[in-house]
């Protein structure tokens, strides 16, 4: 990187345990199988940090590999899945023997709260939702209020406010000003309601690029305290345009993950190596076939247009 585009906000990953204490409630971005931060969930392994307060709208692999490393003291969440490979046999063993304590919310509830708190209101009102029993179970998150101009009864969801946001953009410049070619998912609704944000990015470009692609900025910098630069920083999961996820580092997480000594195995890989380590370790030269896979899906969805 140029010198202008390492000050500012930006840091090295390898300081990101020094940022995020133990203890503290972070909001992890991403969704499904597509950009989690998953260049700072390994960092924060690395670091040996306990105690986190987890907070996911769509977890997969990033809440799983934490459940195993035992990083996580709580987890907040409406899903954690991986998908086609089943399900996220750590946290789901945390949460049935009762080592991992969790809030349970509606995917929609949870983005409220968020949204609530990014607003500066204490709560906000919503439809639904229709048929759930988990208002029911946290009445110190739901509560009913009554619409005061129809009189119609409506769902409140109180204000969420995380820590920590911890989310991966495209590119991002050193005043924190960050960009998504690709879906955001939940990422902008976290960081506007966490105390500090945390911005890991494929590349820390200048001012300009910024600027000359000043439609895709999601995240302004006045929102956001610190930028890491992190290729691959979402790998295994995607991140659209740059790559597809990778089905292939994604089956053995699944394969390992539901094997004590397994998971044991790859966590202390992951633990005992770098960032550059493990990108070199694990992609072996399938970077280019993850982005011909979006090339490749852009051809189809054209074809089929």
């Amino acid at each position: 990187m140029s010198s202008s585009r390492t000050n500012g906000k930006v840091v090295a990953l390898e300081s990101l345990g020094d940022i995020v204490r133990d203890g503290e409630s972070v909001a992890f971005g991403g969704g499904w199988f597509a950009n989690h931060p998953m260049a700072a969930v390994r960092q924060l392994i690395r670091a040996g940090r306990r105690d986190i307060h987890a907070i996911t709208v769509v977890g997969s692999v990033d809440m799983d590999l934490m459940a195993a490393a035992g990083t996580l003291g709580h987890l907040s969440f409406s899903m954690v899945t991986l998908e086609a490979f089943g399900l996220a046999p750590n946290v789901r063993g945390g949460i049935e023997s009762g080592s991992l304590p969790f809030t349970e919310y509606t995917g929609l509830g949870l983005l409220i709260g968020l949204e609530a708190q990014g607003r500066g209101m204490p709560y906000l009102p919503y439809r639904g939702p229709f048929g759930s029993d988990i208002p029911g179970r946290y009445p110190d998150i739901y509560a009913t209020t009554t619409c005061p101009f129809t009189g119609e009864e409506l769902t409140a969801v109180r204000a969420l406010q995380p820590d920590v946001a911890i989310v991966h953009a495209l590119r991002a410049d050193a005043e924190g000003n960050a960009q998504w070619d690709g879906t955001s998912g939940p990422d902008v609704e976290m960081a506007k309601a966490a105390k500090r944000v945390i911005v890991t990015c494929e590349e820390v470009v200048d001012r300009q690029v910024i600027v000359d692609n000043a439609h895709m900025t999601k995240l302004p910098g006045y929102y956001v305290d610190a930028v890491i630069e992190a290729p691959f920083g979402a790998h295994p999961t995607s991140h659209v345009p740059r790559y597809a996820m990778d089905a292939w580092e994604l089956m053995g997480y699944a394969a390992a993950a539901g094997d004590p000594a397994a998971i044991a195995e790859y966590v202390a890989q992951i633990s005992g190596e770098t960032e550059e380590g493990y990108r070199t370790r694990v992609l072996k030269g399938r970077d280019s076939v993850l982005s011909a896979l979006v090339d490749a899906a852009e051809v189809i969805e054209g074809a089929q247009a």
